[in-house]
């Protein structure tokens, strides 16, 4: 869950062409694409690593189908928003993409270094979760 904080810490209010919202897109580097760079569609990636992380974690049949189906829409979702940015980008959307691809992963991970307030923020929204978790839905995460 760790990783999912992270991810979200990273992604939330950050502009992605490639992904949901969008209101500030025009202030996207893709020379410098944060976790774009990493991944095209981070805040699905978190939902899907989230809600595979119940599955297992629970396993009744009840939560296989709760959680099954947020991870389902999180892993077909992002091919749908490609078709439509696709459509309604055009050409911009793949050199975007070229941009950011060309900028290399080792690039947009080292960006991601440089996001110490978001990183923190990630840190402490894990350690919130698992302070909170027994009390708002009754099972210790750290006990199992």
């Amino acid at each position: 869950m760790l990783v999912v904080c992270l991810i979200l810490a990273l992604a939330i209010g950050r502009p992605s062409p490639f992904s949901l919202g969008g209101s500030e897109n025009v202030a996207f580097d893709p020379d410098r694409p944060g976790i774009v760079g990493v991944m095209r569609h981070p805040l699905l990636a978190a939902i899907a690593f989230w809600a595979l992380a119940h599955v297992f974690a629970n396993g009744d049949l009840a939560h296989l189908i709760m959680f099954g189906t947020f991870a389902a829409f999180a892993m077909t979702g992002g091919s749908i928003i490609d078709r439509r940015k696709k459509r309604l980008m055009g050409a911009e959307r793949e050199e975007l993409r070229h941009r950011v691809k060309q900028s290399g992963l080792s690039k947009a991970l080292l960006s991601l270094m440089r996001e110490p307030i978001r990183l923190l923020a990630g840190a402490a929204g894990y350690v919130a979760l698992i302070v909170a978790h027994p009390h708002l839905f009754g099972v210790n995460p750290i006990a199992g």
